[in-house]
């Protein structure tokens, strides 16, 4: 009697290619979706960063120039002015004498001096983004923030910025009151609000 073999090749049929073939592309999509997800929020994280980083070094700036300087006047006018109703403009002499002022500019327009609202100066910057300006005397503007930053309302508040000789018995006082976005302005908005107090350091005499 002859033995007969039959050799059974086992494999794949279509349908369970096909189910497997599904469930590879579901697990890998979600896989690229996460890691998508991962890269772009550590990179609006790192605008963010950045955008506070020079928002810190402005309002360092604009403090230690406050501290050290005198004759505060709201609304950039000439001489000394108190306001119990925010301005939108400071003018200072700083430490050597130099009247600065600072103010809120907006959009990509040139910079132009005096008291009205000017551009930023840079085409970085939007319609309506807005920036801090601020001069070094002879009426000339800089950006003192970056584009990665909208201010949207800075306000000034002045107390006691007469002399003592005058009668004012306050130390002068300018509190500084900034509204504004952070990060990449493109993509994605953090909204922030900041209210600081700064005293002159001198004596007020």
């Amino acid at each position: 009697m002859q033995t007969i073999y039959i050799n059974k090749k086992s494999g794949f049929t279509l349908v369970e290619m096909s189910v497997s073939l599904a469930v590879f592309t579901i697990v890998l999509f979600i896989a690229t979706s996460t890691f998508l997800s991962v890269v772009n929020t550590d990179r609006k994280s790192q605008s963010v960063r950045i955008a506070t980083d020079n928002l810190n070094l402005t309002i360092e700036d604009m403090a230690r120039r406050i501290k050290t300087g005198s004759n505060y006047s709201c609304g950039g006018n000439p001489g000394v002015a108190d306001c119990s109703v925010a301005q939108s403009v400071l003018a200072l002499d700083d430490q050597t004498g130099t009247r600065i002022m600072y103010k809120r500019g907006q959009g990509s327009s040139a910079i132009v001096g005096g008291v009205v609202a000017s551009g930023c100066g840079s085409a970085s910057y939007g319609a309506t983004q807005g920036c801090i300006l601020r001069s070094d005397g002879g009426g000339v503007f800089l950006s003192a923030t970056s584009p990665e930053i909208d201010i949207t309302d800075l306000n000034f508040f002045v107390v006691g910025s007469g002399s003592y000789a005058s009668g004012d018995r306050i130390q002068p006082t300018v509190v500084v009151s900034i509204d504004g976005m952070l990060g990449d302005l493109s993509v994605t908005k953090t909204a922030f609000k900041m209210q600081t107090a700064i005293t002159q350091r001198q004596y007020d005499h």
